[in-house]
């Protein structure tokens, strides 16, 4: 009687059979959904068009939750075995891209504001970048999983040249947001498989010290005048905030405007200056943190910060718990991508980070986006379902030895 209360009591666990994640992931998708909704349909004042964002948000939200049942069907482990090919492909497509911006190739690879990040196929368009998020975690967490190498100074030479290789592909592209995910993934990953902290320590202070020498040859005009806006945005100067400093500054009005429950709790859904008025670029995409603010004030920006860190949470417990090497460096990366890109999402909305074009995980407009996360979610579920039973010693535990 005592061990089947204690297995039901199990069984009810959140975080035991991914329910959890499956409840905040659609709680953060119609949180989304909503602010995309009043965005398009109260700037149109009352037109018949149709909201052809919003329909096309709620389509990639069901194919993103078909996605993420297809993921669940097959066992993660089965992943490894695809990681290097994948990785490989996602890399060609990079460089298909690179191509693209000195050959074109429209309209297979347009050239959007000077940059070259998508690929249109018939019927639909995607972002390899994004798709390649999910093929480093990976491809890294293949390459960890049983090397011992990395406990030296000189066995981080692999990780990193892994690392290094995606993310010039995407800088020249260029695509400034999700190159700062990977670095973050790296070294969290290395972290839960033992890499020795010093060695982590030293790299992250000379990489550090050459970001001079990045700001001066590496950033391009833009980017460098991105970066200038954060450190100018107490600026008044009238033609700076016209220019330069316009989206930052909207961005922290409309965040701000709506106080503790909201524009949508005081006037309704699409009542909201910012909602009536396209006084903030990107509003559907990557300043929707700030739309969030706007219509449900403080309570629905602690409702988004809540849900991402249970499943943070969730994630970093799944890796705590999972014996196998390779599913715990999956949930560990899986983890650490979904925070920092809502750290950096969010911390440019509030004028705690560089703009960088970066979406919010979930909840910003965007196909390719919204699967990327979806699969990570499914990926979280699947680790956590499948843990296999091991009699060695657990992973990634090193004696004096290996010292």
């Amino acid at each position: 009687m005592e061990g089947a209360v204690l297995a039901n009591l199990r069984r009810m666990n959140p975080t035991a059979y991914g329910w959890s994640i499956v409840v905040v992931v659609l709680i953060l998708c119609l949180v989304g959904l909503s602010c995309i909704f009043a965005a398009e349909v109260g700037a149109a004042r009352g037109q018949s068009a149709l909201p052809k964002n919003t329909i096309k948000q709620a389509v990639y939200i069901l194919v993103g939750l078909l996605a993420m049942g297809l993921v669940f069907s097959m066992n993660y482990r089965h992943y490894g075995r695809y990681a290097n090919l994948i990785f490989a492909v996602m890399l060609g497509l990079l460089v298909l891209l690179v191509v693209a911006r000195l050959v074109p190739l429209d309209p297979v690879i347009p050239k959007i504001r000077g940059a070259c990040r998508w690929i249109r196929l018939p019927g639909f368009q995607f972002q390899p970048s994004e798709f390649m998020k999910i093929a480093f975690v990976m491809a890294m967490a293949r390459y960890l999983r049983y090397r011992r190498n990395y406990r030296t100074f000189k066995g981080l030479v692999g990780p990193f040249a892994l690392t290094l290789l995606p993310m010039f592909l995407i800088l020249l592209e260029p695509d400034l947001g999700t190159v700062i995910l990977l670095l973050p993934v790296l070294f969290a990953m290395l972290f839960a498989a033992g890499a020795k902290k010093k060695h982590l320590l030293v790299i992250m202070l000379l990489g550090a010290a050459a970001m001079p020498a990045f700001y001066f040859t590496v950033m391009q005009d833009y980017q460098k005048r991105r970066l200038l806006v954060l450190l100018r945005q107490s600026d008044d100067d009238p033609r700076w905030l016209m220019n330069e400093g316009y989206q930052l500054q909207h961005s922290k009005i409309a965040l701000g405007s709506g106080g503790l429950w909201g524009e949508t709790f005081r006037e309704g859904l699409l009542a909201g200056p910012y909602v009536r008025h396209r006084f903030l670029p990107d509003r559907h995409n990557d300043f929707i943190f700030s739309m969030i603010g706007h219509q449900w004030g403080m309570a629905g920006c602690l409702v988004v910060l809540g849900c991402y860190a249970w499943l943070v949470v969730v994630g970093l417990e799944i890796a705590a718990r999972t014996p196998d090497p390779f599913g715990r460096l999956l949930a560990v990366g899986m983890a650490v991508m979904i925070a920092a890109q809502a750290l950096v999402n969010i911390g440019m909305t509030m004028g705690l980070m560089p703009i960088t074009g970066l979406t919010l995980p979930f909840v910003s407009f965007g196909g390719s986006s919204l699967l990327t996360s979806f699969l990570a979610a499914a990926i979280f579920i699947n680790v956590n379902q499948r843990r296999p039973i091991i009699l060695a010693k657990k992973p990634f535990e090193f004696g004096d030895e290996d010292e």
